[in-house]
């Protein structure tokens, strides 16, 4: 499985869930790639949250606000990972992810957790205005 993570905020980072990448044709090396990520509506379909076994979203999403504590990112950030055996494999971060409301993928997380656009964007500049009233 490959899935991501959406974080915003800083004092402490929260998540905004897991969301899942799950392409319409199985495939046994399946790269979630820029092309794929072009053309989503006919190559994906995205869970979230994503239907994972409660202690593999717990330790995701720990490894994840790891990630993001650790390379000193702030307001937000994209964490992506392999799930392999249970295991999260991390991949990247995005300390600045795409928010095309049209198709973005913290936005389609944000959506299908039923935080709207204007709210996320809102998150994140609250969390950015934050750190400068300190």
């Amino acid at each position: 499985d490959e899935v991501t993570v959406g974080i915003t905020g800083n004092d402490p980072p929260q998540p905004v869930g897991v969301m899942r990448v799950i392409p319409r044709t199985p495939k046994e090396h399946f790269v979630y790639s820029l092309e794929v990520k072009r053309n989503w509506q006919e190559t994906v379909d995205y869970e979230a949250p994503a239907k994972l076994p409660p202690l593999v979203t717990q330790n995701v999403i720990a490894d994840a606000l790891s990630v993001f504590a650790a390379l000193g990112c702030r307001d937000v950030a994209r964490a992506d990972f392999r799930i392999r055996d249970g295991v999260p494999y991390f991949l990247e971060i995005n300390p600045l992810p795409g928010l095309n409301p049209e198709s973005g993928d913290l936005v389609f997380l944000a959506r299908m957790l039923g935080i709207s656009h204007a709210e996320l964007v809102k998150q994140i500049l609250d969390a950015a205005l934050q750190r400068y009233e300190m």
